[in-house]
């Protein structure tokens, strides 16, 4: 039973070499193979027709799938939209109801006019205009705008964006003219406070971002984020304009007034389109402009015949500074 030891050591190495025969002839096939594919590409040929055969099994199998997915974002996106438009059906009888109430509102307040033999409401109109030039003297916040005296621009008239006041045409030329903003040094503006109608003044500071509010008693009721808007006072600003929002209120033992600081609400440094107020009241005759600090000027003295003369008192490019 026991085979002798010559016996397997026979087995061994007959095996050995009908395992290295089979291991040569497979890597003979192999180089054939290749170079067959080299030459004619059937590897690839083979490839594409299995991928051929087996994609449409791939594309069955990954259907339902998608389908999943596509019915999920459809519903999803549709409970958003059901959503949205119920929201935005809510806005639209919020506002229908104010509307009526101001609607209500206006009547009553015609009928208190007609009752107390007032004027008519100030009708506002608005042209849009576009900066030309922006003087950067430090002493001299004023810019230029492409809308003049053809325009039907008269001096003082106010000047916004969609934020707030930026400041009231001070010169006029043909085609275009020149507005101070309300950071200059020299203007001054009459505001009343929106919570409390505490009327004051608003002086601009020579800086693009302040304004300050001086001679205020020194239990005034003010606080931070208190908006100042146009009083009307003066006859050159409309009430209700937005202006400022208070920053800080100081108020030092030994001083006999308080003092505090204001933001501007419009974009004294960044606006680009800014749009110019006229104000026309009914039934009434036309009156002189007046500025800021309540004196009468003569708007012919004040006005500028040519464009040449108001660029004679301006930088003549952006970025320019003239000496104070």
């Amino acid at each position: 039973m026991n085979q002798p030891l010559g016996t397997w050591g026979t087995v061994a190495a007959s095996d050995l070499a009908a395992r290295t025969a089979r291991l040569m002839i497979y890597c003979l096939l192999a180089i054939i193979l290749m170079v067959l594919d080299y030459r004619g590409g059937y590897v690839a040929d083979i490839r594409n027709r299995a991928t051929a055969v087996v994609e449409p099994v791939l594309l069955a199998i990954e259907a339902p799938f998608a389908f999943g997915r596509r019915l999920g974002e459809e519903l999803r996106t549709r409970h958003e939209l059901q959503d949205r438009v119920a929201l935005l059906e809510q806005q639209v009888r919020d506002q229908s109801a104010e509307l009526i109430m101001l609607e209500e509102l206006d009547r009553e307040n015609a009928e208190l006019r007609q009752l107390l033999d007032a004027t008519g409401r100030v009708q506002l109109a608005y042209r849009a205009a576009e900066l030309m030039n922006v003087d950067l003297n430090p002493y001299s916040h004023r810019v230029m705008i492409n809308r003049g005296r053809r325009d039907g621009l008269e001096r003082g008239q106010p000047v916004i964006d969609g934020e707030g006041v930026l400041g009231q045409v001070d010169r006029l030329a043909r085609n275009s003219a020149q507005v101070i903003l309300i950071s200059d040094p020299d203007h001054a503006l009459p505001v009343r406070v929106r919570r409390t109608d505490l009327r004051t003044v608003a002086y601009g500071t020579g800086q693009i971002n302040s304004l300050r509010l001086t001679d205020l008693p020194m239990n005034v009721d003010l606080v931070p984020g208190d908006v100042l808007i146009t009083s009307g006072l003066g006859g050159v600003f409309p009430p209700g304009l937005p202006v400022a929002e208070i920053r800080d209120v100081t108020r030092r033992s030994g001083e006999p007034f308080a003092r505090a600081d204001a933001r501007p609400l419009g974009r004294l440094d960044r606006a680009r389109h800014v749009l110019v107020v006229a104000m026309a009241e009914p039934d009434a005759e036309p009156a002189e402009s007046v500025d800021d600090a309540g004196t009468t000027t003569d708007e012919a003295d004040a006005e500028i015949d040519t464009e040449a003369d108001i660029e004679a008192d301006s930088p003549d490019d952006v970025g320019g500074e003239d000496q104070p």
